[in-house]
């Protein structure tokens, strides 16, 4: 007796389940009794945002000459030096592009502004550029102007800059260049 119970409340909740994934409605909420059966609770799960996969990501190389800007009251000496504005960090992240189709970038980069024997605080401005690029052609390149401001009683001080989203084919592979530098960073 017991058996036919056990067989009759297995039909009656297989009816169930049928009759319910017949009538899922479009709205994503579906019907709770389908949704024990499809998802294990009465409601939908929310959605799952798609893994990053790493891509290939090349160290950072600084542009020549370009490492650093500075300022010079007079003749270009350490004594006369009023600021320089250099990288005092990079850091990248590459991933995968929802399209798999190109690898998104993200570069970012620290300036770090110091004072000279002969400098006061204040801001001050550099012209930062970024570039992917193989040995034959360039993939993206950003400018950016970074401001850095040195408070009264500091003798430095730093911000940082991130540019996102710079893309590359992802059918290069390896195969290209992260450049960052200062424009006009040569000696002044």
């Amino acid at each position: 007796m017991a058996n036919r119970i056990m067989r009759f409340g297995a039909l009656i909740v297989t009816a169930a389940a049928l009759s319910a994934c017949g009538s899922i409605s479009g709205d994503g909420d579906g019907n709770p009794i389908a949704n024990i059966f499809l998802y294990g609770g009465a409601t939908v799960p929310p959605a799952m945002e798609l893994p990053l996969v790493d891509a290939p990501c090349p160290q950072i190389d600084i542009l020549p000459e370009s490492a650093a800007l500075r300022s010079y009251a007079g003749a270009q000496t350490n004594a006369n030096l009023r600021s320089q504005v250099s990288i005092a960090n990079v850091a990248r992240e590459c991933v995968v592009a929802e399209d798999g189709a190109s690898f998104s970038i993200k570069v970012g980069v620290e300036l770090r502004a110091l004072l000279g024997p002969r400098g006061a605080p204040g801001r001050f401005d550099a012209p930062l550029r970024i570039v992917l690029r193989d040995n034959t052609q360039t993939f993206a390149e950003r400018r950016a102007r970074a401001s850095v401001s040195v408070p009264q009683g500091a003798t430095q001080a730093s911000v940082i800059v991130i540019e996102e989203d710079m893309r590359v084919p992802a059918e290069i592979g390896s195969n290209y260049l992260i450049e960052v530098g200062i424009e006009g960073g040569r000696r002044r």
